[in-house]
């Protein structure tokens, strides 16, 4: 699919280390902290980059959600969801409404800025791709469309993996 100027759409990218990307696109974990903020708001691709974080993941929630062996089974370097970013917020603002699996999954210290991620749809086949720093543009792939799974429920997802409120 292109344009009128034959040019492929493009849209915003997040590079997030594992699991974080994973739990993402697995619908619990709802907030992306980070220590700055954006304006930006809309759809933006959850890239998994290229490092696994065994020592700062939440291990057990890794565990209910992706299995025992987790950090041996997660795709890296590559797109594994689109969500709609619709909130970038300092995270004193939002650690009062979070639920255990979001709590579990991110850093809420003071000073930093919670990324609310809405509307996540997980890609039914991760789609190789160069991660970069902070937000970044990707030319979407025809088949992107056709790869998008149904939109996942923070709720429901947490609740499917015993992590509800």
């Amino acid at each position: 699919m292109t344009d009128l100027f034959g040019q492929r759409p493009t849209i915003k990218a997040l590079s997030l280390w594992q699991p974080w990307a994973s739990l993402v696109a697995a619908g619990v974990k709802r907030h992306e902290t980070r220590h700055w903020s954006t304006s930006y708001r809309g759809p933006v691709a959850v890239h998994a980059a290229k490092t696994v974080d065994t020592a700062g993941a939440p291990d057990l929630l890794c565990q209910h959600v992706f299995g025992e062996f987790w950090p041996r089974t997660l795709p890296t370097g590559c797109v594994v969801a689109i969500a709609d970013l619709t909130a970038c917020e300092p995270t004193e603002r939002v650690a009062d409404h979070l639920t255990p699996a979001d709590r579990a999954s991110g850093n809420f210290t003071r000073g930093r800025y919670a990324w609310r991620f809405e509307n996540v749809r997980r890609l039914t086949t991760p789609i190789p791709l160069l991660g970069r720093q902070g937000l970044f543009n990707w030319e979407q792939e025809d088949a992107v469309d056709h790869l998008l799974g149904p939109r996942l429920d923070h709720s429901a997802a947490c609740r499917h993996y015993g992590w509800a409120a």
